[in-house]
């Protein structure tokens, strides 16, 4: 059965697999599809040449974020790549804690599955699948440990989405097929996903599952580049695609979702849950929107969107140092009291202090900012946008 798998694999697909060298290109994925959104992929094949033009018109969505800023230190300490100056990733307190709980379980994980055998490893690196003679998919993979007839491949998550479990992720899916071209000689791939707040799951592809999982990535590859690949949106295929902005199929639920419900009532079961799908999907739309022009005034001084700014919002109050904070309440709060709280917060201290010296209004907040002086903050939260003049330009719709 090996010899068959290696004979349909590697013949014939000649140079299916190469290593990227660590010393990536600004787009490391070449413009081509990566295992990271094969889900995606799967669901609405269309999405893939939309992307690009959304790119080509710089109104790409979910470019970037702070969790993925956050994830990639992580994943760079956890591979044990330097940052840019050649020093070790220095980690925040909470990303230092991800970051061990991740790979105790890991290593956890190696042992449990390869006892004190002998492996080898691999982290952090790109392989590729060729079709017709051309780079044509790619998939990152965060950890492999190997020996001539297992290897296991680890995919940690960091962040607090709750991930597809593994025995249904297309992701680990497509990363099984690619780390078993790349190890011929393994019998079976085991994935992982492992997680902070969702455990670990597990699932094991011998090789006639790889064999299938193959054939369902190349069915899926040819679907990318059809010239008529459809557009299927939906919560799931719309959630973190690149090419949401643009997407006419998704710009088409929106009037049907308005005149559906103006004058008649709210459905009720399948077509209620297809509604608050299409909903849910307009609202991921809407938000992208929002956060396309957010951009655009953030990063360019020049360009002018009237009646619109990114406003800063209230701030909130924040203790910098609790410990020295309780030491100057206990001059006016008995210590006692203090230890009843569940926790401190501003609000609840606020409680006390009021009762103990027996003041009320914004003179328990006056009273607390003497108190705590210096060690009471003003956080600022992430300027938003907002409609700063005019009123908002309405839309009238006229009914049949």
């Amino acid at each position: 059965m090996l010899k068959l798998w290696a004979k349909i694999l590697i013949w014939t697909w000649s140079q299916t697999i190469s290593h990227s060298d660590m010393t990536k290109p600004p787009d490391e994925r070449l413009g081509l599809p990566s295992a990271s959104s094969w889900h995606r992929y799967e669901l609405c094949a269309g999405s893939w040449q939309l992307e690009q033009e959304a790119r080509r018109l710089g109104q790409a969505a979910h470019e970037r974020s702070v969790d993925a800023s956050r994830g990639e230190r992580i994943h760079a300490w956890l591979a044990v790549i330097p940052d840019e100056d050649g020093n070790e990733i220095k980690l925040t307190e909470s990303e230092q804690t991800t970051a061990d709980f991740l790979r105790e379980r890991a290593e956890e994980q190696v042992k449990r599955i390869f006892g004190d055998c002998p492996t080898n490893g691999m982290s952090e690196e790109r392989l590729w699948l060729s079709y017709q003679g051309k780079k044509a998919l790619s998939g990152r993979f965060d950890r492999v440990v190997y020996t001539e007839k297992t290897a296991l491949v680890i995919d940690y998550k960091s962040g607090f989405s709750e991930p597809d479990p593994a025995e249904q992720n297309a992701q680990l899916k497509v990363l099984a097929v690619l780390v078993g071209l790349h190890l011929p000689a393994v019998e079976e791939v085991i994935v992982q996903i492992i997680s902070g707040p969702f455990g670990i799951t597990e699932a094991r592809y011998d090789v006639a599952a790889l064999g299938k999982a193959y054939h369902e990535i190349i069915v899926t590859l040819r679907a990318l580049r059809d010239p008529a690949a459809p557009l299927n949106p939906s919560p799931e295929a719309c959630r973190y695609c690149p090419a949401i902005n643009i997407c006419q199929a998704v710009k088409n639920l929106i009037m049907p979702v308005a005149t559906k419900t103006q004058v008649s009532q709210l459905p009720d079961g399948a077509r209620g849950s297809r509604l608050l799908d299409e909903v849910a999907v307009i609202e991921e739309h809407i938000e992208t929107i929002k956060a396309y022009y957010a951009k655009r005034l953030t990063e360019d001084p020049a360009f002018e969107l009237p009646g619109y700014a990114m406003m800063q919002g209230a701030p909130r109050r924040a203790v910098a140092d609790w410990v020295a904070g309780r030491a100057r309440l206990e001059e006016f709060i008995d210590a006692n009291v203090l230890d009843s709280l569940a926790s401190f917060s501003i609000p609840a201290v606020e409680k006390l202090l009021a009762e103990q010296i027996g003041i009320k209004g914004n003179k328990v907040k006056d009273k607390l900012a003497e108190i705590l002086g210096p060690l009471l903050e003003l956080k600022y939260p992430d300027k938003s946008l907002k409609r700063v003049s005019g009123k908002a330009q309405l839309v009238t719709v006229e009914l049949p």
